[in-house]
């Protein structure tokens, strides 16, 4: 299996765990203003840890791992 093949399967997951925390985040924020900072500070590590899950860490999978012929037996 693929790191793209890995990517996608877990797009779905993380996305919609970080979406429904997030929503659920944004009437605390609004309503008073004592938990502004702290509702923003957990949606935009949510945002930053989702972007890093789905494409950093790919990525370096796939700038360290060696490379090795996959061997055909057909």
């Amino acid at each position: 299996m693929t790191a793209t093949h890995v990517a996608s399967d877990r797009l779905r997951p993380i996305l919609t765990t970080s979406t429904t925390t997030i929503v659920g985040l944004l009437p605390l924020a609004f309503s008073e203003a004592t938990w502004f900072g702290l509702c923003m500070a957990i949606i935009f590590g949510l945002i930053s840890a989702t972007l890093i899950a789905l494409l950093v860490v790919p990525g370096l999978y796939l700038q360290l791992t060696p490379k090795i012929p996959v061997l055909d037996e057909g």
